[in-house]
């Protein structure tokens, strides 16, 4: 006789999703110190290697990638699976050039604020991870932050662009 499972999948996807993004912190608390100066370089490593899982997973579910209005619900989704429930979005697609993910909600942000109160080192991971995603997704794209929960603002907002566009824009930011 086959046995009951007594917990539904939401809550199983809710205890996973949460206990992912604790890990980084954890590991963050107990690793930073004794590793030193390459603890943020050798955990981007490990952000940049889930973009290779998120193009499987974005390949696998025939998930699209053609234009930037693709490219940042596929990063969306993406995000949700990998991160879970807490992780909340508004999107904003401009053009087939250009679209723009608000994160409303971040469950590492969350989970940084309850186990220690703050939030240095979390925009490095996310660079990692979101930039690789989208070149990796679609190597003729990129993606730039304009605002990051992490530095302050009330919310996060990643570009997705061209990235013959960006370069443009990133050589025309630092001429100034």
């Amino acid at each position: 006789m086959p046995v009951r499972d007594p917990l539904a999948p939401e809550l199983k996807w809710q205890v996973a999703s949460r206990l992912v993004a604790s890990l980084p912190v954890m590991y963050d608390i107990t690793f930073r110190d004794a590793v030193g100066k390459h603890y943020d370089s050798l955990e981007q490593q490990i952000w940049m290697y889930l973009a290779r899982e998120a193009k499987a997973l974005a390949g696998s579910a025939n998930l699209p990638t053609a234009d930037a209005r693709d490219l940042m619900n596929t990063l969306r989704i993406i995000s949700q699976v990998f991160f879970g429930p807490d992780f909340r979005t508004e999107e904003i697609p401009l053009n087939p050039n250009r679209a723009v993910l608000m994160v409303k909600r971040c469950p590492f942000m969350a989970r940084e604020m309850e186990m220690r109160a703050g939030n240095d080192h979390l925009l490095s991971r996310c660079l990692a991870f979101s930039i690789a995603t989208v070149e990796a997704l679609n190597p003729e794209f990129t993606l730039r932050f304009v605002r990051s929960m992490c530095t302050g603002d009330r919310t996060c907002e990643l570009k997705v662009m061209k990235r013959e566009e960006a370069e443009k824009e990133d050589a025309k930011n630092t001429s100034k």
